[in-house]
């Protein structure tokens, strides 16, 4: 009996003696808080887990941390012309020229893509990116595009261009008055004469040279009985700018519609819903893309893209589609009003309405002129005597 004592006393002891370690083992905190959970190796082993549950310690769960899953990102659009194969072209092909500056370029590839698979038409590009109507010197347009045209195989003229005419314009000169002169008498211009200083942007000089330089290209395309579209300019970012592409507008719009030509009014396509100037927008897929350089001026391949989808409209109607036909028939002749194909300007009506009067076409003859009030105004012509319609008996 005295030996099983000692040993008793001896377990007690030990068990004393590891509840003691364990105890000095945690922090105050925990001793109080509870429950006691101590802390794991670094290995995950507890060699106190038996006695711990002996005495109702728990031990400590450890959290799980779950990865964060990976973000998802957008694929990247891409910033040029994506890769595409043109069709072969047949030999004899029609070309739509496209006159211009630097945004021309832009609308070329935009055409070349949308035309891409269409074997009866292609696009070439007469092109001088740093260049406008006006300037010192001038670009002879007029000129290159005849020369061009010379060639026969062209079937349309599309010009954009006036963005340079704008953001190199002179800014108003303010000069001071002439020793003996009355400051209170306005200030003469001074004479300019061809290839001198551009006048001010915005003066009735400047109106009156930019629809001169724009009704000579119009004259040179007309005589060629070709179809002429005119590009208006988008909006820009800075208010200045804005203001003076809409003053180009204005000039291109009025002088290219009495003369007959289709002006292709892209402003209000690149607005956002305040009809504010927008870099973001929807392309011609419905995406909302990056439309807009980072000048505020230009577009990215996307904007391109979509200034070509409305310009390949116009021509489609002008011309009446890319068939073997397309080119027959539906030349941009006042004297014909085509009634499948095409459509004609809003100024002509069928009966009663306003003549209008080109001022870059060649007159036309009598028997044209006769049969245009036929057609359009529904005026019978002049009796001839011994045609049927000559009621008035012979005098003889």
């Amino acid at each position: 009996m005295p030996r099983i004592s000692r040993i008793c006393r001896s377990i007690t002891a030990v068990l004393a003696i590891l509840v003691l370690g364990l105890c000095l083992a945690l922090t105050p905190g925990q001793a109080q808080n509870g429950p006691i959970t101590p802390p794991p190796s670094e290995d995950g082993f507890n060699p106190f887990a038996p006695l711990m549950r002996l005495f109702g310690v728990t031990e400590r769960e450890r959290p799980v941390q779950e990865k964060a899953p990976a973000a998802v990102r957008p694929p990247r659009q891409p910033s040029g012309p994506p890769a595409f194969v043109a069709a072969p072209k047949d030999p004899d092909a029609g070309v739509i020229l496209v006159v211009g500056d630097l945004m021309a370029d832009g609308l070329t590839e935009g055409l070349n893509y949308i035309l891409a698979q269409k074997p009866s038409v292609k696009v070439e590009k007469l092109t001088e990116p740093g260049a406008g109507l006006l300037g010192t010197p001038p670009v002879a347009w007029a000129d290159r595009v005849q020369a061009r045209l010379a060639a026969g195989d062209v079937r349309a003229v599309v010009m954009m261009l006036g963005s340079t005419d704008v953001l190199a314009a002179p800014a108003p000169a303010s000069p001071a008055p002439a020793t003996g002169a009355d400051p209170a008498a306005p200030a003469q211009p001074p004479v300019q004469s061809a290839g001198a200083a551009v006048p001010e942007l915005g003066s009735p000089a400047w109106r009156e040279a930019y629809r001169q330089r724009l009704g000579a290209v119009i004259q040179v395309v007309r005589r060629e009985r070709k179809p002429f579209l005119v590009v208006g300019l988008p909006p820009a970012e800075a208010p200045e700018t804005a203001q003076g592409f809409q003053l180009v507008n204005d000039v291109l719009k009025s002088t290219a519609e009495g003369a007959r030509s289709t002006y292709v009014d892209i402003w209000t396509v690149f607005l956002d819903d305040n009809e504010a100037y927008a870099v973001f927008g929807p392309d011609v897929e419905g995406q909302r893309r990056r439309l807009r350089a980072n000048d505020g001026v230009g577009f990215t391949w996307a904007g391109y893209r979509k200034v070509a989808f409305f310009v390949e409209r116009e021509l489609a109607r002008v011309l009446g589609g890319y068939g073997n036909q397309a080119f027959e028939g539906v030349a941009d002749d006042p004297d014909f009003i085509v009634l499948t194909g095409r459509t004609v300007p809003s100024d002509d009506t069928l009966a009663g309405g306003p003549e209008v009067v080109d001022e870059f076409a060649p007159e036309p003859p009598a028997s044209v002129r006769a049969a245009q009030r036929f057609l359009v105004l529904g005026e019978a012509p002049e009796p001839v005597p011994g045609r049927v319609d000559a009621t008035l008996l012979d005098p003889r």
